[in-house]
């Protein structure tokens, strides 16, 4: 058998959490005691509300499941995800938000990281490392002149920058990209990469690219033997930081769910989380059983978040 065969195989032994015996689906409710969701596709989706999803965080947390959102969108800010949540119905509360500028802040805290810090991101990501007291450069902003040797000039700066941090900048272009690239062949000068998306799902049929290209061109303009640090899903290095900040001491004991199975999928997989991929964002059925990847096979999957809360309540019941 082929391996793409081997991992459809495996897909379509995913059960749905639903068609569960009762023995099974007790049996799961008592693997895990934290939950920790992605956001975008799985409490809400850009186009259309998610049913029901307010009341299933809340019997969720009410039979004792610690609830934590993980999202590697950093753009919006942590009063939008607040408003979001509180509007479906349920608590927020701003320490169990994560995103990758959270978690690249966390490290850098962790580390005691001294030195001048050039970002690849949005207005508003800028403006959180600024607030963490970390010094922060950034651009060129705005159009360049045609001309290599001016635009070389330009990006060349010589600046002692000695962390390169890339995010999701809505504003990318070339000449951020060189300025990255000169800083990084400085053999002092690390890569921490946030959001690293392929795709940025809308719908199960309509999706925007993401900055994962950009991601990826830069990794390979890296020195040789250079490597990054990952703290967007699905990179490993973010395991690491959720399961010191959440005192996380068996991983087999927190449930990841996600709608799209090249990041939340991948990422539960990278770290030893349970994984349950729900249909409510931007992955379907047939998308799923459609995938090539062996090593990001969910261990469940759910139509949304919802059928998670009603699977909890009736265990609890018995």
């Amino acid at each position: 058998m082929h391996n793409q065969e081997k991992v459809r195989d495996k897909l379509r032994q995913v059960k749905h959490i639903l068609d569960l015996s009762n023995e099974e689906k007790l049996l799961f409710c008592k693997s895990f005691d934290t939950i920790m969701t992605d956001c975008d596709g799985v409490l809400w989706s850009a186009l259309r509300e998610i049913p029901g999803i307010g009341a299933s965080i809340n019997a969720l947390e009410a039979s004792g499941k610690r609830v934590i959102y993980v999202s590697n969108n950093s753009t919006r800010p942590a009063k939008e995800y607040e408003a979001k949540i509180l509007k479906m119905g349920a608590k927020f509360r701003y320490e169990n938000l994560v995103h990758p500028m959270l978690s690249i802040i966390y490290y850098l805290k962790k580390v005691n990281f001294q030195g001048l810090i050039y970002v690849i991101g949005t207005t508003h990501t800028k403006k959180l490392i600024r607030e963490a007291g970390f010094k922060v450069l950034d651009g060129p902003n705005g159009e360049v002149e045609e001309d290599y040797m001016k635009l070389f000039r330009t990006v060349h700066d010589c600046e002692p920058v000695k962390l390169v941090i890339f995010d999701n900048d809505l504003n990318f272009n070339y000449a951020k990209f060189m300025r990255a690239d000169l800083y990084l062949q400085n053999p002092e000068c690390k890569l921490i990469i946030g959001a690293n998306d392929f795709r940025l799902p809308l719908t199960q049929d309509l999706d925007l690219p993401g900055p994962g290209p950009f991601v990826d061109a830069l990794m390979a303009s890296l020195p040789p033997g250079k490597k990054p640090i990952v703290l967007g899903k699905p990179g490993e290095a973010l395991g690491e930081v959720l399961k010191e900040q959440f005192e996380i001491k068996d991983p087999k004991r927190v449930l990841f769910v996600g709608d799209m199975i090249t990041t939340d999928i991948k990422f539960s997989c990278n770290v030893g989380f349970q994984s349950l991929l729900v249909l409510s964002g931007g992955t379907s059925r047939d998308k799923m059983l459609a995938s090539e990847d062996n090593s990001a096979i969910p261990d469940f999957y759910a139509d949304s978040l919802a059928d998670l809360s009603t699977i909890i309540c009736s265990c609890n019941r018995q």
